[in-house]
């Protein structure tokens, strides 16, 4: 009786990997990741209007907004698939699809010299510091630069 149950779990067994290499063929897709670098699908779009930053968020089906101060102007923005980054003359804001809005304060006397967004992530480097944000956690990150010499 040992060697029957054997044979029925190696059969069970085969019989399971020749289901799961159906399905493979059958979908291929399914056994790939759901996020590959650059293949993020664009999820977020931003509306500049007035005194107000809106993100369309499509992946949710809805509008998100940030209030801008009275004296405040955007002065550059950058756009990934799933985040949006904005320097005004006050802050630095990012939006990630899935955290919504986050700002942190420009520094007295801090120049923008680059902005960018990609996939989940915005990069923002400054003549004082190097920023991230991350879309997804709606975390920054930040390093100070070294003074130059």
């Amino acid at each position: 009786m040992e060697a029957s149950s054997q044979i029925s779990v190696a059969s069970l067994r085969a019989a399971c990997a020749v289901g799961l290499l159906a399905l493979l063929l059958w979908f291929p897709g399914a056994a790939r990741p759901q996020i590959i670098e650059g293949e993020v699908p664009k999820q977020v779009y931003l509306v500049v209007d007035q005194d107000r930053l809106v993100a369309s968020n499509v992946r949710f089906s809805r509008f998100d907004e940030f209030e801008l101060d009275a004296r405040e102007r955007v002065r550059e923005t950058a756009i990934g698939q799933a985040v949006i980054v904005v320097v005004t003359n006050q802050n630095i804001v990012a939006y990630g699809v899935l955290s919504g809005w986050r700002s942190i304060d420009l520094r007295p006397k801090e120049e923008i010299e680059s902005v960018s967004a990609q996939d989940y992530g915005g990069f923002v480097v400054t003549s004082k510091r190097f920023l991230n944000f991350n879309g997804q956690s709606g975390v920054w990150g930040e390093q100070s630069r070294r003074p130059r010499k």
